[in-house]
C-alpha cells in the first residue's frame, strides 16, 4: 500500500459538520467530498469528463461487464475508463470503491482530535487500498494546491463577510475552508501529461451529461480582495450578485427577471457561485456560458463594486492554473 502526506496550515477555522449541523471533529469525509467536487472541476477543465455524483446518469460500475472486460484481456485502466468517468476512478461510485482511505492528524502525527483551528497545522494522510496511478496521484496534488492558492475546502464557504461596526466578528460572517500548503510528499505532472490523461477516457463519455460550469475552465478569481456588507444599506456582495442593497430587501434581486443574476445568487436549495473571504482576502466565482455569462459579465460586475482595476487581477481559471504551474516549478528548482 502506497501511502503520502500533505501538510497543510488551516489559515482560518475548517468545517465539517455532523448530521446535527455541529462541528465537532474534522470529518475525513466532509474533505473528501469537498475535494472530490474541486478534483472534477480541476478534469473537466483539462479537457477531460466527470460526473455528477449527485444526479441520476451518474457513474456505476457494472460488475459483471468490468470482469468479462479483465477476462477477455483488456487492462483494468481501460475496462473501468469504458464504464466511470476518472473521477469515480479515484472516489468511487456504486459497484466501485473509493481507492484510498484518508486520515486527518495533528502536527504530531496524531489523529486530530475536534475541530480545525485557525493557524493549525495538519497532516493529511492518504492511503491506497488499490492501485492509485501517477496520473492521479498527481490530479489529486493539483486539486489541494489549487484550493490553497485560489479556492477553500470544506463546509460554509458560502458565508459573506461584513465591514458593519459590531458585526464583523459574527458566525455568519466568518471565514472557513482557506488552507496552505506546507510540505507535500507527492509530484505534480506536466499540464500535458493531466491532460492526455483525463482526455484518454472521453471517447467513452461523449453523451453523458455532466455540469458544464463547474470547471476550471468556467473558474475565476481575484487574490487581495473581497465583497463584504459595508452597512445596513451598502453592500458590495449583493451588489456583485445583483440583489438588492439594503438589508431588509438583501434577499429579493435587483431585478427580477435578471436571469443572471438569478444564477449567481443561488436560492435555497442552490448555491451562490461568487465565494469572498477577508482574512486573507479573495474572490473567487464561476461563469456559464450557456446562460450567457462570461468572464466580461463578472468582471463588469465588479468593476461596479471596486471600481477600476486598481490593484486587483482579474484571473481566468486556465490563467490560474498555469500560474500555479509556475510556481509549483519554481518551488521544485528551488529559484
Amino acid at each position: 500500500m502506497d501511502e503520502y502526506t500533505i501538510k497543510i496550515k488551516a489559515l482560518t477555522p475548517i468545517w465539517t459538520g455532523n448530521a446535527n449541523r455541529k462541528c465537532e471533529t474534522l470529518r475525513e469525509t466532509g474533505i473528501i467530498g469537498s475535494l472530490r467536487w474541486w478534483y472534477e472541476a480541476l478534469i473537466r477543465g483539462l479537457g477531460g469528463y466527470a460526473c455528477d455524483p449527485t444526479i441520476d446518469g451518474r457513474c456505476s460500475l457494472d460488475q459483471k461487464r468490468f470482469k468479462e472486460a479483465l477476462k477477455n484481456g483488456k487492462s483494468q485502466q481501460k475496462a473501468l475508463s469504458e464504464q466511470i468517468c476518472p473521477a469515480c476512478q479515484l472516489f468511487g461510485c456504486t459497484g466501485w470503491a473509493r481507492k484510498f482511505v484518508l486520515h486527518i492528524l495533528d502536527k504530531d502525527g496524531k489523529v486530530k482530535v475536534g475541530c480545525a483551528k485557525e493557524n493549525e497545522e495538519l497532516i493529511f494522510k492518504f492511503i491506497s487500498l488499490k492501485g492509485i496511478s501517477t496520473e492521479e496521484w498527481s490530479l489529486l496534488n493539483l486539486t489541494l494546491h489549487f484550493i490553497a492558492e485560489y479556492g477553500a475546502i470544506g463546509g460554509k464557504t458560502v458565508f459573506k463577510p461584513s465591514d458593519e461596526n459590531g458585526r464583523e466578528d459574527k458566525h455568519h460572517h466568518s471565514d472557513f475552508g482557506l488552507i496552505e500548503i506546507i510540505e507535500s510528499k507527492l509530484s505534480i505532472l506536466p499540464k500535458e501529461d493531466l491532460e492526455n490523461y483525463v482526455k484518454s477516457s472521453l471517447q467513452y463519455h461523449m453523451n453523458r451529461e455532466s455540469p458544464k460550469w463547474v470547471s476550471i475552465k468556467n473558474f475565476w478569481c481575484v487574490k487581495g480582495k473581497y465583497l463584504a456588507r459595508q452597512d445596513s444599506n451598502n453592500s458590495t456582495f449583493n451588489k456583485v450578485l445583483g440583489r438588492k442593497e439594503p438589508k431588509n430587501q438583501a434577499r429579493g434581486l435587483s431585478n427580477s427577471n435578471d436571469t443572471i443574476s438569478k444564477w449567481l445568487a443561488g436560492s435555497q436549495r442552490e448555491s451562490k457561485k461568487i465565494f469572498s473571504f477577508k482574512t486573507f482576502p479573495r474572490t473567487f466565482g464561476f461563469i456559464n456560458p450557456d446562460i450567457q455569462i462570461d468572464f466580461d459579465t463578472i468582471k463588469a460586475r465588479l468593476k461596479e463594486a471596486w471600481k477600476e482595476e486598481n490593484g486587483w487581477k482579474f484571473l481566468k481559471g486556465e490563467e490560474a492554473l498555469d500560474l500555479l504551474y509556475e510556481k509549483y516549478w519554481r518551488g521544485q528548482s528551488g529559484a
